[in-house]
């Protein structure tokens, strides 16, 4: 076994109840782009097949992704398990649904031909961490640990007309047990959902089995990283679209 395939069993065992890693004392730990996909790789194999992905970019930098496992991709409402996010984290999102052949990455009608390839829907990404101090941990330590993610609570479909301009600074909603969070026209730091679902779409390749028809790409919270109790039941309303909930577990 090498140094690599070591960590990312002891990222796999972290997920299933087993000791968090520390960044401070890993000698193997990820120091470029590449050996940080290598340890999603390596993480997503054995978690079965990829249901969608995160994508996100901080300001200035290019973007980043992750994928998601189908099995933590839920609809609204949704009972999430205490034992599936300690840190009970939400964000509140744009996602979009791949619905069809996406176009190349070359076509002069890239835009307008993604625009027809997926449907746009509000999500719920739930976060939790593998790694003793997330906050505190380098960026590719985070990519690596699958930039904090813990999987997806999705809601219905939107089924109305739609444009990339629609996403610059929609209306947002976040409750927590019916006490208001967030409310009021938001933007997102990475810049225009749309844009950061093209750059993910130019830039994944054949990572952990690349774009799949069906799968759901998430691209970034509107109302930031937000921490729960346990028990408590979060809802959350993006542009007026339905309402979409997730509950923890106590």
């Amino acid at each position: 076994m090498t140094a690599r395939d070591d960590l990312v069993a002891r990222l796999l065992a972290a997920r299933n109840g087993g000791p968090l890693v520390d960044p401070a004392t890993e000698a193997a730990g990820p120091e470029t782009l590449a050996d940080a996909y290598a340890l999603q790789a390596g993480v997503i194999a054995a978690l079965g097949p990829v249901g969608g992905w995160k994508v996100g970019r901080a300001p200035g930098q290019p973007a980043v992704f992750a994928p998601i496992p189908a099995a933590a991709i839920r609809p609204s409402p949704a009972l999430w398990p205490r034992a599936e996010s300690r840190l009970r984290g939400v964000e509140l999102e744009i996602g979009f649904r791949i619905d069809a052949v996406l176009p190349p990455a070359d076509a002069t009608d890239f835009a307008a031909r993604l625009a027809e390839a997926v449907t746009p829907l509000p999500v719920f990404e739930i976060l939790d961490s593998r790694l003793t101090d997330p906050q505190g941990a380098s960026a590719l330590w985070k990519l690596a640990d699958m930039q904090i993610d813990a999987g997806l609570v999705c809601g219905a479909p939107f089924t109305g007309t739609w444009t990339r301009e629609d996403f610059d600074r929609p209306s947002a909603q976040l409750t927590a047990d019916g006490a208001i969070v967030v409310e009021g026209p938001a933007t997102m730091p990475g810049g225009n959902p749309f844009d950061l679902l093209a750059e993910l779409v130019r830039s994944c390749g054949e990572h952990c089995g690349g774009l799949q028809r069906g799968q759901i790409i998430t691209t970034g919270s509107f109302t930031g990283m937000r921490f729960f109790a346990a028990g408590t039941t979060v809802t959350g309303c993006i542009a007026g679209w339905p309402v979409i909930g997730v509950t923890f577990v106590a």
